[in-house]
């Protein structure tokens, strides 16, 4: 039973949180298959904050969705607006299908059923596209949900990477591999082609200054990633530039956040902890969070 599991690993690993290590083996079944779809596997590339804890960072902290970027950015160049919306509206449909077909497999509910919102939220005329993954928690005890986020549009700068996406069980858990039946699976690494590490830095470096609110996360991800591969941000300055300036052409929301965001940088009280210290698996060094604040 998943939540026998859930639990184990809680108390194996010392970690409270046991919904959120629910959430992650739940989000690494749904990576095991998609890495087995030829469709998906052949035309997205992994990225965001899983997997960054997946494939770079290791487990510093939590991460509750899965995001991802169509590859072929070729495909929407040179092309009409009125046939970019067209592809990217069998795209969604295509791509939903995947989903949907995990969903069935696992146990979990979705439907790519465009006008539902529940299931599905489509921003950018289709370029970007939410499915929610639904789920009874057995360690909530109700229905809730995941997030899969993909952009189909986007400004790719450097090359991806092949990546391999660990979980929470690093290493040989002698105890949980002959009690569980799940331990195989969550223990499985996972090959994926993923962004290349200072991709996600840029884009992580983007949502500071574009998404609406402020989520320390971001900060996290953007500390972290400068701390293991020496990225600074003023050396990433023109990269960053060229990924918003694509982004703020093609999103209105994004100026508009962006705009209200500017008070905040100019006052030096951008980062601000929230609701996601929960999600937190190590100690955080407060003072380079306000260094990396304050420099971006």
């Amino acid at each position: 039973m998943r939540a026998d599991f859930v639990n184990e690993v809680g108390k194996v690993l010392d970690i409270k949180r046991t919904d959120l290590i629910e959430k992650d083996f739940i989000l690494h079944q749904i990576l095991t298959n998609l890495s087995e779809d030829k469709f998906f596997a052949g035309n997205f590339l992994f990225k965001g904050g899983t997997c960054l804890t997946k494939s770079y960072l290791g487990y510093y902290r939590f991460s509750e969705d899965i995001d991802f970027t169509w590859k072929d950015q070729k495909k929407f160049e040179e092309k009409s607006q009125k046939r970019v919306r067209k592809h990217l509206s069998e795209l969604v449909g295509q791509t939903g299908r995947v989903f949907e077909e995990i969903a069935a497999k696992r146990g979990l509910d979705f439907k790519r059923v465009k006008s539902n919102r529940d299931y599905v939220e489509l921003g950018g005329s289709n370029k970007t596209c939410t499915f929610k993954i639904w789920y009874q928690s057995d360690i909530l005890k109700r229905r809730t949900f995941l997030k899969v986020q993909i952009n189909f549009v986007e400004k790719i700068l450097f090359t991806p990477k092949s990546g391999e996406l660990e979980s929470l069980l690093k290493g040989k858990h002698e105890k949980l591999e002959a009690l569980f039946t799940e331990y195989k699976e969550y223990a499985a690494v996972i090959p994926f082609e993923t962004y290349d590490i200072q991709e996600i830095f840029c884009e992580k470096v983007r949502a500071l200054l574009t998404r609406e609110g402020t989520k320390a996360r971001d900060f996290l991800d953007v500390y972290f990633i400068s701390k293991k591969f020496g990225i600074r941000p003023e050396n990433m300055t023109r990269y960053v530039a060229d990924k918003l300036t694509f982004a703020l052409k093609l999103y209105s929301k994004y100026k508009t956040n962006m705009k209200e965001k500017i008070p905040l940088l100019n006052s030096g009280k951008l980062f601000a902890w929230g609701t996601e210290k929960d999600l937190l698996l190590t100690e955080i060094y407060e003072k380079g969070l306000l260094f990396i604040s304050n420099k971006v």
